[in-house]
């Protein structure tokens, strides 16, 4: 109720000018709204002289500072998303009746296809992430993806994506996803630091812990690219003293195809019930070979042997790489000896020597050399660190043998063999390699998109 001719009526006014006519104070004084009387338990809203508004806290703090007690502070929606700032009302976390919280400090919600739920976005010359989540109590993110279609296979629960759009000079480490796990200084810990710990737990489906692919278009040239379907490494800078140890799956910088590669050597772990828990390490070689054994009739000093059909289609018979052969005689004492003759791509005669006419069992072992890999040579160039380039690779960490990917022997790849759909190779959520769906994502089984369905920002 105007108190003055020039009063604001409750009906409202005609003729204001902005900036001139307004509501509020000419000193230096807080605007108060109250209701229900002058008591200060009554003031509902507060505007500062300082320019921050506060609605039911007095004084406000921040620029826009909202205090709701036990309701609902701020909500906001609109046709298709919606949230709550300061959520005081509990809420179920998918389908689990048991899933439920008793609030948010923000509650977003999106039903709408492409449309977000949340979204943070940094840019220009911004240093820091998008978005950061912290505790110091329990799991600082956790992501829960509910499938219930039938259609379609769902993309990960939690996705990352790597766009590099900067062609730059150097080495620079790329990563669409990383972890990092720290337990700062704190001494006697008994317990076990993992950077990634990744399970697979699936009732009555295929379960798998970590499944890691790697595409790419270039092909055995120099320079050759790294292709690593998984790549592990361990370092240790106790006192002083570095140890490295790691594992690569995958074509090193020589174009080489390795399903393991690394420091050390590849062993088997068998825990016995009267020995322990013991363990049993590979031989290794300068090159690749492959083993059979066997055993053969010697009759009156003479015997053929045929090499297994399959072993003779996947090994490389040549002057300079022949079938090798190592034979033990048993229950022959007066044996003579055996020489190995007529040896052919698939197979080979075995005569006692001196005229010898032996009958008995021998017991052989043969040495071939495969056609995978054939043409990398004698103890070719390693993959090194996974961070480190061709053309930083030190001098003296060069091997002499530098194979030329051109000229060695590679499979095609499994699907290509047995023409399978490749669709199914490509888990949800990879870039399709080259093929009739190049270049796109793949969003479920036989589905692809030029890119990922996002909504994007209007400019």
């Amino acid at each position: 109720i105007g108190v003055a001719a020039n009063a604001w009526t409750p009906n409202g006014n005609s003729g204001t000018t902005p900036g001139t006519n307004f509501v509020g104070t000419t000193d230096v004084k807080d605007l108060v709204i109250k209701t229900g009387g002058i008591a200060p338990a009554n003031e509902r809203m507060r505007i500062l002289s300082t320019g921050k508004v506060g609605i039911g806290v007095s004084p406000t703090l921040a620029q826009l500072e909202v205090s709701s007690g036990s309701s609902d502070a701020v909500t906001g929606y609109g046709t298709h998303v919606g949230g709550t700032l300061g959520r005081e009302t509990s809420f179920q976390v998918g389908s689990d009746p048991l899933n439920i919280l008793l609030g948010a400090g923000l509650y977003t919600t999106s039903s709408t296809a492409n449309y977000a739920s949340l979204y943070a976005q940094s840019t220009g010359s911004a240093t820091v992430a998008a978005a950061i989540d912290f505790s110091n109590v329990w799991i600082a993110h956790y992501s829960l993806l509910q499938h219930s279609s039938t259609l379609f296979d769902p993309p990960p629960a939690s996705y990352a994506q790597l766009t590099v759009s900067a062609n730059r000079t150097g080495n620079h480490l790329e990563s669409a996803f990383r972890a990092f796990s720290d337990r700062g200084t704190v001494a006697g810990n008994p317990g076990t630091t993992v950077g990634v710990l990744s399970t697979g737990i699936a009732q009555n489906q295929d379960a798998i812990g970590v499944w890691g692919s790697a595409f790419t278009n270039s092909g055995p040239t120099t320079p050759a690219l790294r292709r690593a379907g998984g790549y592990f490494e361990s370092y240790n800078y106790a006192a002083g003293i570095a140890t490295q140890a790691y594992a690569y799956v995958g074509v090193n910088l020589a174009g080489t195809t390795r399903k393991i590669t690394g420091t050390a050597g590849v062993s088997e772990i068998v825990p016995t019930q009267n020995h322990g828990r013991i363990m049993l390490t590979c031989p290794e070689s300068p090159e690749y070979w492959y083993q059979d054994y066997g055993t053969v009739q010697l009759v009156n000093g003479h015997a053929h042997v045929n090499l297994d059909p399959i072993l003779a289609d996947i090994i490389v018979v040549t002057e300079d790489y022949p079938v090798r052969v190592f034979c033990t005689p048993v229950d022959m004492t007066n044996f003579n000896g055996v020489a190995q003759v007529n040896r052919t791509a698939t197979g080979f005669d075995l005569v006692e020597l001196n005229g010898g006419t032996n009958s008995g069992t021998l017991d052989y072992q043969i040495i071939a050399k495969p056609k995978t890999g054939y043409g990398e040579g004698r103890f070719p160039q390693g993959a090194g660190p996974a961070w480190l380039k061709t053309d930083e690779e030190p001098a003296s960490a060069k091997a002499a043998n530098q194979p030329d990917p051109s000229k060695i022997f590679n499979w095609p790849a499994d699907f290509q063999v047995y023409g399978y759909d490749v669709d199914k190779m490509t888990p949800v959520g990879a870039i399709v390699p080259a093929g009739p769906h190049y270049g796109k994502f793949k969003v479920a089984d036989g589905v692809f998109m030029d890119h990922m369905p996002v909504k994007r920002p209007s400019k």
